[in-house]
């Protein structure tokens, strides 16, 4: 049997390069999601896989106030920056899962549970060797369907024109399993649509690159 902690490869850096002395730590550990408590399927329940610095986590909290939106980031930074933002603004829908999200549905002993999985701008790993880590492919999607409720849906978004292909062939291979909604330019257009305006999609916007927004709902 294979111990927990090494289940899971994990890629990637946990902190940032440089320090900085404006984090509050103590507030790390206050909004950990307690699965038995925080997760309730009659709620309204959305998953933001790769949460970031928290920018798409605060705008899903403040679009869907009823509900309970639970973050998976490995980056400590990130978590600490929206765990500051959740204190300061004493925000009371939003839980954290600091880790890898496979680590946290492994914790998941039900299925339907997700109104929404968002995964915005996941790491694109744009050489060749690496596309085996990146985490939107065929056996990814088919074990969230299980997690999701019924015409739950899968928000995703990517600028990297190798990524967005390889979502595009994803889709296509599991349409006994998903029904993709957004099949226009003005619907896929990350910029034509109300959406957070994450770090990610920013740098996007910089480097002219194009970016666009995947919507599929389960069956």
């Amino acid at each position: 049997m294979i111990p927990k902690k090494f289940k899971y490869k994990l890629f990637g850096r946990f902190r940032g390069r440089k320090k900085n002395h404006y984090m509050v730590y103590q507030h790390l550990d206050k909004y950990n999601v307690n699965i038995k408590l925080d997760i309730d399927k009659k709620q309204y329940n959305i998953l933001d896989i790769g949460s970031g610095s928290g920018e798409s986590t605060l705008y899903l909290s403040s679009k869907h106030i009823n509900s309970k939106i639970i973050t998976c980031e490995l980056f400590k930074d990130g978590n600490i920056n929206l765990c500051n933002e959740i204190n300061k603004n004493e925000i009371e829908n939003i839980r954290l899962f600091q880790g890898n999200v496979l680590e946290f549905l492994d914790k998941i002993d039900s299925e339907s549970i997700f109104d929404e999985i968002w995964i915005l701008f996941p790491d694109p790993w744009p050489k060749v060797r690496h596309h085996k880590r990146r985490l939107i492919n065929n056996k990814f999607l088919k074990k969230i369907y299980l997690y999701l409720k019924y015409k739950g849906k899968i928000i995703m978004a990517s600028d990297s024109e190798s990524y967005i292909h390889s979502i595009g062939k994803t889709i296509y291979d599991l349409q006994s399993l998903y029904v993709w909604e957004n099949q226009s330019v003005e619907q896929w257009t990350y910029g034509y649509l109300d959406l957070p305006i994450t770090k990610f999609y920013k740098k996007a916007l910089k480097s002219n690159k194009n970016t666009m927004f995947f919507k599929i709902h389960k069956i």
